[in-house]
């Protein structure tokens, strides 16, 4: 025998059972096919119904259905399949069998929205049948509130000593993001007011106030907060213009494109109108510019008063700031303000203050890399401006040296250094040098060069000869070593093996001998290198 948790076929749908039921009416109410005594011919929910629970959380009770047949008798052994809505569980499975009582039960889970939660139950029929369909209901609480959201109503823009025409709103939910309802938000503002400031979250978690803008045009913020919850305070931002008659209208557009930090190339006019559009000749407005979108600062003149015809005139905006786009905003008192279009603000020029380079110690005849850094007065890093810089050389070695662009800002200048000594390296961008320049770089003697290398030699006697040789040790470029720690050696025409020098920790090395030939023949060698001028004959 089956149990009565067993799954016996897929679920059934009422999809199907009402066409049937259609075509079965249609054959005439005497051939209308009724259940037999003892098949299933009803079903009704007889336990569970109505409850209330916390979302995601398991249901007191079990949802309880019976079965019967047309004479009201219990039913046993007939599937039962549950379906509840996306996210709820049924236990132990969405389809059980009915027992002797003609009952079977699930345990529900409440899916993890808040409301209203609808489970039908359907009877496997033997005779189609609406009757054998019934439906539970469920509502699921929210569960405690963790995070305040904004709902609605920012960014508005509205005239000054207004009401903003959408509400500000806040939504206070749980962890599955229902809305709560009794948490208390406070409303606070530093111009104009809310109305009213302390709002308690209604059933759908919103708690939401009216805004009402001060006398000055600009940007207007507001903050919800609700103690110990997520994302509080929550903030909000509007603009407020002034009333529409009289206004501002730019009748010149700033430069589309400009350089960060660079008067545009193209300055904003505007004209006072009066409320109809025609121009307003009126002396002595004064018309301040700030950003509108966008960050950063404005730099020139940015408050100008309107002449006799009511016009203003910029002469010296500059943007100051990162790239990126910007609108302007301009405002005066009782004036209707006026927005920009959109403003490119590419890198500025190079700064020699902002940028930076970076030198180490050089070695006679090896390449010395000059590393810099390039950027613009807000530090933003300058593609494409290697003819900007300068670099030169002054001190042991000189000269001007070439910078090669790196990518992302770097760029690199190279020389390679032929004397030892301090190099005082320039750099200069735009004529002006960098922080710390002249930068000094210690240039070492090169790796030891047996062609550099010269040997001093003496001779004193006439038939036992006393040799006395000192060898000075150089590298490459001809630079005295002045360090020790190279191999010289001595052979002799005619004597067996090699002498070894004594090193003298200076970059010299030297011997002294008793010969009998008159005329030797002395191969002097480096690291096993001939230095110049072997071999010698003193």
């Amino acid at each position: 025998m089956r149990s009565r948790t067993e799954s016996r076929r897929p679920p059934w749908r009422p999809t199907v059972l009402v066409p049937l039921l259609l075509v079965l009416a249609a054959c005439g109410g005497d051939e209308l096919l009724l259940p037999s005594s003892g098949q299933a011919a009803r079903i009704a929910a007889v336990g569970g119904n109505g409850q209330t629970g916390i979302v995601g959380q398991p249901l007191r009770d079990s949802l309880v259905v019976k079965v019967t047949d047309l004479e009201d008798r219990p039913v046993d052994n007939v599937e039962v399949t549950f379906v509840a809505p996306p996210g709820a569980t049924l236990t132990p499975n969405d389809t059980v069998v009915t027992g002797p009582d003609g009952q079977a039960a699930v345990h529900y889970t409440l899916a993890t929205a808040s409301g209203e939660q609808t489970i039908e139950a359907r009877a496997t029929p033997v005779v189609p049948s609406l009757s054998l369909i019934t439906t539970f209901s469920a509502s699921a609480e929210p569960e405690a509130a963790v995070q305040l959201v904004a709902a609605g109503g920012n960014l508005q823009v509205g005239e000054v000593l207004t009401v903003l025409p959408e509400s500000l709103s806040v939504t206070a939910v749980d962890r599955f993001g229902n809305g709560v309802a009794g948490i208390e938000v406070i409303w606070e503002v530093a111009d104009g007011q809310v109305t009213p400031d302390t709002v308690v979250t209604g059933p759908d978690g919103r708690a939401a106030v009216q805004r009402a803008l001060g006398a000055r045009p600009g940007i207007y913020r507001t903050s919800a907060a609700a103690a110990a919850l997520e994302g509080s305070p929550v903030l909000f931002e509007a603009t407020g213009v002034p009333l529409p008659s009289p206004q501002l209208v730019l009748v010149t557009q700033a430069s589309s494109s400009v350089a960060a930090g660079v008067p545009f190339e193209r300055q904003p006019e505007l004209q006072l109108q009066d409320a109809v559009g025609a121009p307003l000749a009126r002396a002595n407005v004064a018309v301040t510019v700030q950003i509108a979108e966008g960050g950063g600062s404005l730099g020139g003149t940015t408050t100008v008063r309107s002449n006799a015809e009511g016009r203003v005139s910029f002469t010296d905006l500059a943007i100051r700031g990162r790239p990126g786009e910007r609108t302007l905003l301009f405002a005066a008192s009782e004036f209707t303000a006026a927005t920009s279009d959109v403003i490119e603000v590419n890198p500025g020029p190079p700064s020699a203050s902002q940028s930076s380079a970076s030198v180490g110690n050089g070695t006679a005849g090896t390449a010395t890399t000059v590393s810099i850094r390039l950027k613009d007065q807000f530090g933003t890093e300058l593609e494409g401006a290697a003819e900007e810089i300068t670099v030169s050389v002054e001190g042991a070695n000189s000269g001007d040296i070439t910078v090669r662009e790196l990518g992302g800002g770097s760029y690199s200048a190279t020389y390679t250094p032929t004397v030892t000594g301090a190099d005082q390296i320039t750099v200069e961008v735009n004529g002006t040098e960098l922080p710390s320049s002249p930068f000094v770089s210690q240039v070492a003697p090169g790796p030891a060069s047996a062609a550099t290398t010269t040997a001093q030699i003496t001779r004193a006697g006439a038939f036992f000869i006393e040799i006395n040789i000192l060898v000075t040790t150089r590298d490459g470029e001809g630079n005295l070593l002045r360090r020790g720690g190279e191999l010289v050696q001595i052979g002799i025409e005619g004597v067996e093996g090699v002498r070894e020098a004594r090193d003298n920790g200076d970059g010299t090395y030297s011997d002294a001998f008793v010969i009998v030939l008159t005329n030797p023949s002395l191969v002097i060698t480096l690291n096993g290198q001939e230095i110049s001028g072997s071999p010698y004959r003193p």
